[in-house]
Protein backbone atom coordinates (compact mmCIF):
# COMPACT_ATOMS: atom_id res chain seq x y z
CA UNK A 1 0.00 0.00 0.00
CA UNK A 2 2.85 2.27 0.75
CA UNK A 3 4.32 1.33 -2.53
CA UNK A 4 1.27 2.52 -4.40
CA UNK A 5 1.17 6.03 -2.51
CA UNK A 6 4.50 6.48 -3.62
CA UNK A 7 3.88 6.09 -6.72
CA UNK A 8 0.93 8.53 -6.40
CA UNK A 9 2.87 11.10 -5.02
CA UNK A 10 5.80 11.17 -7.41
CA UNK A 11 3.01 11.09 -10.22
CA UNK A 12 1.54 13.99 -8.65
CA UNK A 13 4.41 15.93 -8.45
CA UNK A 14 5.84 15.00 -11.83
CA UNK A 15 2.70 16.80 -13.34
CA UNK A 16 3.53 19.78 -11.70
CA UNK A 17 7.77 20.14 -12.65
CA UNK A 18 6.20 21.86 -15.72
CA UNK A 19 2.84 23.96 -14.35
CA UNK A 20 2.45 25.83 -17.48
CA UNK A 21 2.67 22.58 -19.43
CA UNK A 22 0.24 20.49 -17.68
CA UNK A 23 -2.32 23.77 -17.04
CA UNK A 24 -2.40 24.02 -21.30
CA UNK A 25 -3.42 20.40 -21.37
CA UNK A 26 -6.02 20.26 -19.15
CA UNK A 27 -7.52 23.31 -20.31
CA UNK A 28 -6.82 21.54 -24.04
CA UNK A 29 -8.78 18.49 -22.93
CA UNK A 30 -11.13 20.08 -20.82
CA UNK A 31 -12.39 22.04 -23.50
CA UNK A 32 -12.90 18.52 -25.21
CA UNK A 33 -15.40 17.96 -22.18
CA UNK A 34 -16.64 21.19 -22.36
CA UNK A 35 -17.66 20.97 -26.40
CA UNK A 36 -19.04 16.87 -25.92
CA UNK A 37 -21.59 18.18 -23.05
CA UNK A 38 -22.57 21.79 -25.21
CA UNK A 39 -23.03 19.93 -28.54
CA UNK A 40 -25.23 16.88 -25.78
CA UNK A 41 -27.48 19.96 -24.61
CA UNK A 42 -28.44 21.85 -27.93
CA UNK A 43 -28.78 18.01 -29.66
CA UNK A 44 -31.29 17.27 -26.60
CA UNK A 45 -32.64 20.97 -26.33
CA UNK A 46 -33.14 20.61 -30.73
CA UNK A 47 -34.83 17.15 -29.97
CA UNK A 48 -37.17 18.68 -26.84
CA UNK A 49 -38.04 21.38 -29.33
CA UNK A 50 -38.43 19.07 -32.60
CA UNK A 51 -41.26 16.56 -30.87
CA UNK A 52 -42.76 20.15 -28.67
CA UNK A 53 -43.46 21.91 -32.31
CA UNK A 54 -44.16 18.66 -33.92
CA UNK A 55 -46.80 17.48 -32.22
CA UNK A 56 -48.50 21.09 -31.93
CA UNK A 57 -48.29 21.15 -35.75
CA UNK A 58 -49.74 17.84 -36.22
CA UNK A 59 -51.94 15.52 -34.06
CA UNK A 60 -50.78 16.40 -30.71
CA UNK A 61 -49.26 13.63 -28.00
CA UNK A 62 -51.81 11.62 -27.99
CA UNK A 63 -54.75 11.51 -31.25
CA UNK A 64 -58.73 9.99 -30.76
CA UNK A 65 -60.09 9.33 -34.26
CA UNK A 66 -62.48 7.07 -36.07
CA UNK A 67 -61.23 3.32 -36.58
CA UNK A 68 -59.13 3.36 -40.02
CA UNK A 69 -58.68 6.94 -40.28
CA UNK A 70 -54.62 6.52 -39.94
CA UNK A 71 -54.40 4.55 -42.81
CA UNK A 72 -56.79 5.77 -44.92
CA UNK A 73 -57.62 9.55 -43.89
CA UNK A 74 -60.69 9.21 -45.39
CA UNK A 75 -63.15 11.55 -44.11
CA UNK A 76 -66.03 10.18 -44.08
CA UNK A 77 -64.49 8.76 -40.89
CA UNK A 78 -66.20 10.88 -38.30
CA UNK A 79 -66.21 10.41 -34.27
CA UNK A 80 -70.06 11.05 -32.92
CA UNK A 81 -70.65 13.45 -30.30
CA UNK A 82 -70.92 10.26 -27.33
CA UNK A 83 -67.42 9.65 -27.89
CA UNK A 84 -66.00 12.69 -27.78
CA UNK A 85 -67.97 13.96 -24.61
CA UNK A 86 -66.65 10.77 -23.15
CA UNK A 87 -63.04 11.67 -23.88
CA UNK A 88 -63.79 15.54 -22.51
CA UNK A 89 -65.39 14.10 -19.28
CA UNK A 90 -62.14 11.75 -18.80
CA UNK A 91 -59.69 14.38 -19.49
CA UNK A 92 -61.08 16.23 -16.48
CA UNK A 93 -60.77 13.86 -14.16
CA UNK A 94 -58.69 14.40 -10.99
CA UNK A 95 -55.45 11.66 -12.15
CA UNK A 96 -55.71 13.45 -15.81
CA UNK A 97 -56.29 17.58 -14.83
CA UNK A 98 -51.96 17.72 -13.86
CA UNK A 99 -51.30 15.68 -16.88
CA UNK A 100 -53.14 16.81 -20.11
CA UNK A 101 -52.28 20.64 -21.20
CA UNK A 102 -55.59 20.88 -23.48
CA UNK A 103 -57.96 19.12 -25.63
CA UNK A 104 -59.25 20.13 -29.24
CA UNK A 105 -61.61 18.43 -31.75
CA UNK A 106 -60.99 19.19 -35.37
CA UNK A 107 -62.92 18.60 -38.15
CA UNK A 108 -60.77 17.69 -41.20
CA UNK A 109 -61.48 17.51 -44.99
CA UNK A 110 -60.07 19.02 -48.72
CA UNK A 111 -61.47 21.78 -50.65
CA UNK A 112 -61.12 24.56 -53.26
CA UNK A 113 -60.22 27.96 -51.87
CA UNK A 114 -60.89 31.08 -54.62
CA UNK A 115 -60.37 34.41 -54.53
CA UNK A 116 -60.97 37.01 -57.47
CA UNK A 117 -57.24 36.30 -58.57
CA UNK A 118 -57.03 32.64 -58.04
CA UNK A 119 -57.71 29.02 -56.70
CA UNK A 120 -56.03 26.72 -54.64
CA UNK A 121 -56.36 23.27 -53.17
CA UNK A 122 -56.37 23.48 -49.07
CA UNK A 123 -57.13 20.98 -46.17
CA UNK A 124 -59.54 22.27 -44.01
CA UNK A 125 -59.54 22.13 -40.24
CA UNK A 126 -62.74 22.83 -38.40
CA UNK A 127 -61.54 23.72 -34.75
CA UNK A 128 -62.79 25.89 -31.78
CA UNK A 129 -60.69 28.73 -31.35
CA UNK A 130 -59.95 28.66 -27.58
CA UNK A 131 -59.39 24.80 -27.43
CA UNK A 132 -57.23 24.94 -30.46
CA UNK A 133 -55.14 27.22 -29.24
CA UNK A 134 -54.44 25.56 -25.86
CA UNK A 135 -53.23 22.67 -28.19
CA UNK A 136 -52.09 24.16 -31.50
CA UNK A 137 -48.72 26.52 -32.63
CA UNK A 138 -50.88 28.15 -35.41
CA UNK A 139 -52.96 30.70 -33.66
CA UNK A 140 -49.52 31.63 -32.13
CA UNK A 141 -47.90 32.70 -35.92
CA UNK A 142 -50.50 35.09 -36.64
CA UNK A 143 -48.36 38.13 -38.65
CA UNK A 144 -51.63 40.04 -40.11
CA UNK A 145 -55.14 40.47 -38.62
CA UNK A 146 -56.47 38.42 -35.54
CA UNK A 147 -57.25 34.51 -34.99
CA UNK A 148 -60.59 32.63 -34.64
CA UNK A 149 -62.57 34.71 -32.02
CA UNK A 150 -65.85 33.49 -32.24
CA UNK A 151 -66.71 29.76 -33.41
CA UNK A 152 -69.69 31.32 -35.11
CA UNK A 153 -68.67 33.76 -37.37
CA UNK A 154 -67.97 33.18 -40.72
CA UNK A 155 -63.54 33.67 -40.96
CA UNK A 156 -61.12 31.70 -41.95
CA UNK A 157 -57.19 31.95 -40.74
CA UNK A 158 -54.61 30.91 -44.26
CA UNK A 159 -51.31 30.45 -44.44
CA UNK A 160 -48.99 33.70 -45.52
CA UNK A 161 -47.78 31.64 -48.78
CA UNK A 162 -51.51 30.45 -49.35
CA UNK A 163 -52.33 34.35 -49.77
CA UNK A 164 -49.95 35.64 -51.47
CA UNK A 165 -50.71 32.36 -54.15
CA UNK A 166 -54.74 34.36 -53.44
CA UNK A 167 -53.41 37.75 -53.75
CA UNK A 168 -55.24 38.08 -51.11
CA UNK A 169 -55.22 40.18 -47.92
CA UNK A 170 -56.74 40.12 -43.89
CA UNK A 171 -60.76 40.83 -44.59
CA UNK A 172 -60.72 39.63 -48.23
CA UNK A 173 -63.40 37.66 -49.39
CA UNK A 174 -63.21 34.09 -50.35
CA UNK A 175 -65.15 31.21 -51.43
CA UNK A 176 -64.87 27.65 -50.04
CA UNK A 177 -65.86 24.55 -51.76
CA UNK A 178 -66.02 21.39 -50.13
CA UNK A 179 -67.50 17.72 -51.17
CA UNK A 180 -69.85 16.70 -48.65
CA UNK A 181 -69.20 13.87 -46.03
CA UNK A 182 -71.72 10.64 -47.72
CA UNK A 183 -73.47 9.98 -44.09
CA UNK A 184 -73.87 6.52 -42.68
CA UNK A 185 -76.90 4.63 -43.66
CA UNK A 186 -77.75 7.30 -46.59
CA UNK A 187 -77.64 6.14 -50.51
CA UNK A 188 -74.97 7.49 -53.18
CA UNK A 189 -74.37 6.62 -56.94
CA UNK A 190 -70.91 6.03 -56.10
CA UNK A 191 -69.69 5.21 -52.57
CA UNK A 192 -68.42 7.92 -50.66
CA UNK A 193 -70.19 10.26 -53.12
CA UNK A 194 -72.21 13.19 -51.85
CA UNK A 195 -73.13 17.09 -53.29
CA UNK A 196 -70.56 20.40 -53.40
CA UNK A 197 -71.23 22.65 -50.78
CA UNK A 198 -69.63 26.01 -51.27
CA UNK A 199 -69.25 28.97 -48.39
CA UNK A 200 -68.33 33.05 -48.44
CA UNK A 201 -65.79 33.12 -45.85
CA UNK A 202 -63.46 36.78 -44.89
CA UNK A 203 -60.04 36.15 -44.35
CA UNK A 204 -59.84 37.54 -40.73
CA UNK A 205 -56.04 36.36 -40.21
CA UNK A 206 -52.61 35.67 -41.87
CA UNK A 207 -50.04 32.91 -40.32
CA UNK A 208 -46.35 32.53 -41.12
CA UNK A 209 -45.10 29.16 -39.34
CA UNK A 210 -41.71 28.76 -41.67
CA UNK A 211 -43.31 24.93 -43.19
CA UNK A 212 -44.10 25.35 -46.60
CA UNK A 213 -46.59 22.63 -46.53
CA UNK A 214 -48.67 24.43 -43.58
CA UNK A 215 -48.17 27.95 -45.08
CA UNK A 216 -48.99 26.73 -48.60
CA UNK A 217 -51.83 24.73 -47.91
CA UNK A 218 -53.64 24.60 -44.54
CA UNK A 219 -56.80 26.51 -43.59
CA UNK A 220 -58.43 27.23 -39.83
CA UNK A 221 -62.04 27.73 -39.97
CA UNK A 222 -65.03 27.92 -37.08
CA UNK A 223 -65.67 23.95 -36.10
CA UNK A 224 -70.03 24.80 -36.91
CA UNK A 225 -69.06 26.44 -40.12
CA UNK A 226 -67.06 23.56 -41.26
CA UNK A 227 -69.33 20.97 -39.75
CA UNK A 228 -72.55 22.66 -41.69
CA UNK A 229 -70.44 22.92 -45.20
CA UNK A 230 -69.83 19.04 -45.11
CA UNK A 231 -73.25 18.69 -43.24
CA UNK A 232 -71.84 16.61 -40.70
CA UNK A 233 -73.26 18.76 -37.38
CA UNK A 234 -72.23 17.51 -33.98
CA UNK A 235 -69.40 15.32 -35.60
CA UNK A 236 -65.54 15.56 -35.89
CA UNK A 237 -62.93 13.68 -37.29
CA UNK A 238 -60.10 13.69 -34.29
CA UNK A 239 -59.49 14.99 -31.13
CA UNK A 240 -56.13 16.42 -30.61
CA UNK A 241 -54.39 15.90 -26.86
CA UNK A 242 -51.57 18.10 -25.57
CA UNK A 243 -49.57 16.54 -22.54
CA UNK A 244 -47.50 18.36 -20.02
CA UNK A 245 -44.93 16.08 -20.61
CA UNK A 246 -44.17 13.55 -23.51
CA UNK A 247 -43.17 11.24 -21.66
CA UNK A 248 -47.12 10.45 -20.32
CA UNK A 249 -48.36 10.12 -24.10
CA UNK A 250 -48.34 6.14 -24.08
CA UNK A 251 -49.85 6.14 -20.46
CA UNK A 252 -52.65 8.73 -21.00
CA UNK A 253 -53.22 6.68 -24.86
CA UNK A 254 -53.20 3.37 -22.89
CA UNK A 255 -56.17 4.59 -20.02
CA UNK A 256 -58.33 6.45 -22.76
CA UNK A 257 -58.34 3.01 -25.04
CA UNK A 258 -59.47 1.15 -21.75
CA UNK A 259 -62.18 4.09 -21.17
CA UNK A 260 -63.81 3.46 -24.87
CA UNK A 261 -62.82 0.08 -24.84
CA UNK A 262 -65.87 -1.43 -27.49
CA UNK A 263 -65.79 2.05 -28.97
CA UNK A 264 -65.28 1.87 -33.12
CA UNK A 265 -62.06 4.18 -32.22
CA UNK A 266 -58.30 4.49 -32.49
CA UNK A 267 -56.34 6.41 -29.29
CA UNK A 268 -52.42 6.60 -31.16
CA UNK A 269 -49.68 8.23 -29.22
CA UNK A 270 -47.60 10.72 -31.03
CA UNK A 271 -44.98 7.82 -32.29
CA UNK A 272 -47.71 6.38 -33.74
CA UNK A 273 -49.85 9.04 -35.43
CA UNK A 274 -46.80 10.91 -37.30
CA UNK A 275 -44.51 7.98 -38.05
CA UNK A 276 -42.64 10.51 -40.22
CA UNK A 277 -41.90 12.69 -37.65
CA UNK A 278 -40.59 9.70 -35.93
CA UNK A 279 -38.53 8.98 -38.85
CA UNK A 280 -36.84 12.09 -38.53
CA UNK A 281 -36.22 12.25 -35.12
CA UNK A 282 -34.13 8.77 -35.20
CA UNK A 283 -32.46 10.03 -38.54
CA UNK A 284 -31.06 13.11 -36.23
CA UNK A 285 -30.10 10.84 -33.28
CA UNK A 286 -28.44 8.71 -35.43
CA UNK A 287 -26.32 11.92 -37.21
CA UNK A 288 -25.98 12.56 -33.25
CA UNK A 289 -24.16 9.72 -31.94
CA UNK A 290 -21.92 9.88 -34.57
CA UNK A 291 -20.81 13.69 -34.34
CA UNK A 292 -21.13 13.22 -30.57
CA UNK A 293 -18.14 9.84 -31.17
CA UNK A 294 -16.38 12.39 -33.28
CA UNK A 295 -16.18 14.99 -30.36
CA UNK A 296 -15.25 11.53 -28.35
CA UNK A 297 -12.68 10.85 -30.52
CA UNK A 298 -11.10 13.95 -30.47
CA UNK A 299 -10.84 13.83 -27.14
CA UNK A 300 -9.38 10.56 -26.97
CA UNK A 301 -6.52 11.57 -29.04
CA UNK A 302 -5.92 14.82 -27.76
CA UNK A 303 -5.13 12.89 -24.56
CA UNK A 304 -2.88 9.91 -26.15
CA UNK A 305 -0.91 12.53 -27.87
CA UNK A 306 -0.15 14.54 -24.39
CA UNK A 307 1.03 11.40 -22.49
CA UNK A 308 2.82 9.85 -24.71
CA UNK A 309 5.04 13.17 -25.86
CA UNK A 310 5.40 13.08 -22.19
CA UNK A 311 6.50 10.18 -21.86
CA UNK A 312 8.71 10.17 -25.14
CA UNK A 313 10.32 12.73 -23.51
CA UNK A 314 10.96 11.04 -20.30
CA UNK A 315 13.56 8.26 -21.83
CA UNK A 316 16.25 9.02 -19.92
CA UNK A 317 14.16 9.62 -16.25
CA UNK A 318 12.80 6.50 -16.91
CA UNK A 319 15.75 5.02 -17.73
CA UNK A 320 17.20 5.76 -14.85
CA UNK A 321 14.00 4.64 -12.41
CA UNK A 322 14.53 1.32 -13.66
CA UNK A 323 18.18 1.26 -12.73
CA UNK A 324 17.22 2.62 -9.17
CA UNK A 325 15.01 -0.63 -9.36
CA UNK A 326 11.40 0.40 -10.18
CA UNK A 327 9.75 -2.80 -11.75
CA UNK A 328 7.88 -2.09 -15.40
CA UNK A 329 4.84 -2.70 -13.49
CA UNK A 330 5.34 -0.16 -11.05
CA UNK A 331 6.89 1.80 -14.07
CA UNK A 332 3.53 1.30 -15.95
CA UNK A 333 1.45 2.13 -13.45
CA UNK A 334 3.25 5.65 -12.57
CA UNK A 335 2.28 6.39 -15.97
CA UNK A 336 -1.32 5.58 -15.31
CA UNK A 337 -1.98 7.22 -12.53
CA UNK A 338 -0.06 10.95 -13.99
CA UNK A 339 -3.07 10.14 -16.76
CA UNK A 340 -5.61 9.67 -14.67
CA UNK A 341 -4.49 12.37 -12.48
CA UNK A 342 -4.28 14.99 -15.66
CA UNK A 343 -7.66 13.88 -16.68
CA UNK A 344 -9.13 14.76 -13.43
CA UNK A 345 -8.28 18.12 -13.85
CA UNK A 346 -9.26 18.37 -17.04
CA UNK A 347 -12.93 16.69 -16.34
CA UNK A 348 -12.92 19.49 -13.51
CA UNK A 349 -12.23 22.06 -15.84
CA UNK A 350 -14.32 20.76 -18.82
CA UNK A 351 -17.45 20.66 -15.73
CA UNK A 352 -16.90 24.12 -15.09
CA UNK A 353 -16.92 25.80 -18.79
CA UNK A 354 -19.60 22.96 -20.25
CA UNK A 355 -21.79 23.98 -17.06
CA UNK A 356 -21.39 27.68 -17.60
CA UNK A 357 -21.89 27.49 -21.31
CA UNK A 358 -24.94 25.29 -20.77
CA UNK A 359 -26.15 27.83 -18.28
CA UNK A 360 -26.11 30.51 -20.19
CA UNK A 361 -27.84 28.92 -23.76
CA UNK A 362 -30.34 27.36 -21.32
CA UNK A 363 -31.19 30.51 -19.96
CA UNK A 364 -30.84 32.75 -23.27
CA UNK A 365 -30.94 30.19 -25.94
CA UNK A 366 -28.32 30.28 -29.18
CA UNK A 367 -29.68 32.54 -31.90
CA UNK A 368 -29.25 31.08 -34.61
CA UNK A 369 -30.82 34.07 -37.11
CA UNK A 370 -27.49 34.45 -38.41
CA UNK A 371 -26.90 31.57 -39.88
CA UNK A 372 -30.17 32.81 -42.38
CA UNK A 373 -29.20 36.17 -43.27
CA UNK A 374 -31.92 36.27 -46.28
CA UNK A 375 -34.50 34.27 -43.58
CA UNK A 376 -35.41 30.51 -42.96
CA UNK A 377 -35.62 28.29 -45.29
CA UNK A 378 -38.95 26.62 -46.20
CA UNK A 379 -38.23 23.38 -44.86
CA UNK A 380 -36.85 25.02 -41.24
CA UNK A 381 -40.04 24.17 -39.02
CA UNK A 382 -38.84 25.23 -35.54
CA UNK A 383 -37.87 28.91 -34.59
CA UNK A 384 -34.18 29.62 -34.79
CA UNK A 385 -33.55 30.26 -31.00
CA UNK A 386 -32.47 26.93 -29.53
CA UNK A 387 -32.25 26.04 -25.39
CA UNK A 388 -29.67 23.44 -24.05
CA UNK A 389 -31.35 20.86 -21.99
CA UNK A 390 -29.01 18.85 -20.40
CA UNK A 391 -29.79 15.81 -17.90
CA UNK A 392 -27.69 15.21 -14.94
CA UNK A 393 -27.39 11.66 -16.42
CA UNK A 394 -26.23 12.87 -19.41
CA UNK A 395 -23.50 14.75 -17.98
CA UNK A 396 -22.74 11.49 -15.68
CA UNK A 397 -22.40 9.55 -18.47
CA UNK A 398 -20.48 11.85 -20.81
CA UNK A 399 -17.78 12.34 -17.44
CA UNK A 400 -17.81 7.98 -17.11
CA UNK A 401 -16.87 7.50 -21.15
CA UNK A 402 -14.16 10.46 -20.86
CA UNK A 403 -12.77 9.20 -18.28
CA UNK A 404 -12.80 5.52 -19.36
CA UNK A 405 -11.71 6.57 -22.75
CA UNK A 406 -8.81 8.09 -20.60
CA UNK A 407 -8.17 5.36 -18.59
CA UNK A 408 -7.72 2.88 -21.84
CA UNK A 409 -6.29 5.03 -23.86
CA UNK A 410 -3.24 5.83 -20.87
CA UNK A 411 -2.16 1.86 -20.70
CA UNK A 412 0.06 2.43 -24.63
CA UNK A 413 2.17 5.02 -23.45
CA UNK A 414 2.34 3.15 -19.97
CA UNK A 415 3.70 0.22 -21.68
CA UNK A 416 6.20 2.24 -23.92
CA UNK A 417 7.41 3.44 -20.63
CA UNK A 418 7.58 0.15 -19.28
CA UNK A 419 9.43 -1.58 -21.94
CA UNK A 420 12.06 1.70 -21.80
CA UNK A 421 15.48 -0.24 -22.78
CA UNK A 422 18.29 0.47 -19.99
CA UNK A 423 21.29 0.75 -22.26
CA UNK A 424 19.89 3.45 -24.80
CA UNK A 425 17.61 5.04 -22.23
CA UNK A 426 20.68 6.13 -20.47
CA UNK A 427 22.74 7.59 -23.11
CA UNK A 428 23.35 10.99 -23.02
CA UNK A 429 23.46 12.42 -26.53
Amino acid sequence: MSAVLLLVKIGWRNLWRNPRGTLLTALALGLGLALLLISLGLLDGLHEKMVGDGVRFGTGHVVLQAKGYQDTGSQDLLLPARVVSMTEEFLHTEPMKHVVRGMSPRLLASGLLSSAANAAGVGIIGVLPQEERAVSLIPLRIVEGTNLSDDKRPGVVIGAELARKLEVKVGAKVVLMSQTVQQPGTEATVAGEGGMQSTLLRVSGIFRTGVQAIDAHIIHLPLPVAQALLGVPDRVTQVAILLEREGDSPMVARDLRKQLAGEPVEVLPWRESMPRLVQIFRLDQAFNYIMNGVVLAMVGLGILNTILMRVLERRYEFGLCKALGLRPLQLAGMIIGESLALTTISLALGLVLGSSAHYYISTFGLDLHWLFKSGAPSAFVFDPIIYSRLSLSRIATSVSIVFLTATVISFYPALKAARTELPDALKVF
